[in-house]
């Protein structure tokens, strides 16, 4: 009798995603962090000790790692959209897991992706520049 794996013990892997800025797939990419922070605090009444945890507002955020030439070519379309550079563009990133073994493909949609600066920066011996891109957004889907 064959027996039956309940269960995918792989994780997803870096050759396992694409992600797409603005419909373009970013080829040049070296990382992506993304998620949601919801500002939470305890309420005190009676007492020293909190009586709950009273949520706030969300906060989607996230961080883009991209070679030169991609920040290169995102500025140069921010200035082909009549702004100054990337802060000034509002893009989507799709973030697309393949699917591998038992796991299904999964699809992250950040929707109004807005750059809050970044920093172009070498240092001696460097053999090609990385650009961090912090970026907040209004919302994420996940299909």
């Amino acid at each position: 009798m064959a027996s039956i794996n309940f269960f995918d013990s792989k994780e997803c892997e870096w050759a396992d995603m694409t992600i797409s800025v603005s419909g373009a797939q970013l080829t040049k990419i070296r990382g992506l962090k993304y998620g949601v922070k919801t500002e939470k605090k305890h309420l005190y009444a009676g007492g020293d000790d909190p009586v709950s945890i009273q949520s706030g507002n969300r906060r989607p955020a996230g961080t883009l790692h991209v070679l030169k030439s991609a920040i290169d070519a995102m500025n140069a379309a921010a200035v082909t959209a009549g702004g100054r550079d990337i802060t000034d563009l509002v893009f989507d990133v799709v973030v697309y897991y393949k699917a591998k073994g038992v796991r299904p493909p999964q699809t992250d949609v950040l929707v109004g992706c807005e750059v809050s600066n970044y920093d172009k920066g070498w240092e001696q011996g460097a053999t090609e520049m990385e650009v961090e891109l912090p970026f907040l957004f209004l919302n994420m889907t996940s299909l």
